[in-house]
């Protein structure tokens, strides 16, 4: 169980996530990141010394989550396909409960062009790559069919990117459900990967 001082630096690195995500690093104010926090402008160098360590614990934070959501995942003992299909939903869940993380992890996937480049880099070269993961396997089972395996992985990812509104200037689908998108995508994969399909 977190303690208080846990619990109030988790409240800080959240504000901090949608600051950095609505406004880059050089718009975002720590003091007001404080305040809205709930504590005082100078409270907040006891657990941030400085505005750069501050985006560094929040990008850490981006890397633990979508390890954590990827682990759980890639633990379940369920076909390859169905496991992207429990990927995307996850995707699609964290526009709903996590968008400010999920636009900070978009910019680095496909922008790749984060402030303080060098230590973010160092940050997410432990983040996980399930999509990949996930038709490596299917590839090794024989449930899917690639010569490309990692590539098909990052393109299904791109293509569920491209379907979450909020990561998009202009994204497809926009008026159609959550779930009819995962749908649409799933039975894109069965038919690129000539994968058997789940019952």
């Amino acid at each position: 169980m977190k303690n208080e001082k846990e619990l109030r630096r988790q409240t800080i690195i959240e504000i901090a996530a949608r600051e950095f995500a609505e406004k880059g690093y050089d718009n975002s104010n720590i003091n007001e990141i404080a305040t809205m926090s709930g504590i005082g402008k100078g409270t907040i160098y006891l657990y941030f010394k400085t505005k750069k360590e501050l985006y560094l614990a929040t990008m850490q934070t981006v890397v633990d989550l979508f390890n954590e959501s990827s682990k759980n995942v890639l633990n379940l003992e369920v076909t390859p396909l169905e496991k992207l299909k429990v990927c995307m939903e996850l995707l699609f869940r964290f526009e709903e409960e996590g968008l400010p993380f999920l636009i900070l992890w978009s910019r680095y996937q496909f922008q790749n062009n984060p402030d303080f480049q060098d230590e973010v880099h160092a940050l997410f070269k432990d983040l996980e790559q399930p999509f990949c993961n996930i038709v490596k396997q299917g590839v090794k089972e024989g449930t899917f069919n690639t010569p490309y395996p990692e590539e098909a992985g990052y393109l299904i990812l791109s293509m569920v990117t491209m379907l979450i509104p909020s990561l998009q200037a202009k994204p497809l689908l926009e008026n159609v459900s959550k779930e009819e998108k995962v749908e649409f995508l799933v039975n894109l994969i069965q038919n690129g990967l000539s994968c058997k399909a789940i019952n």
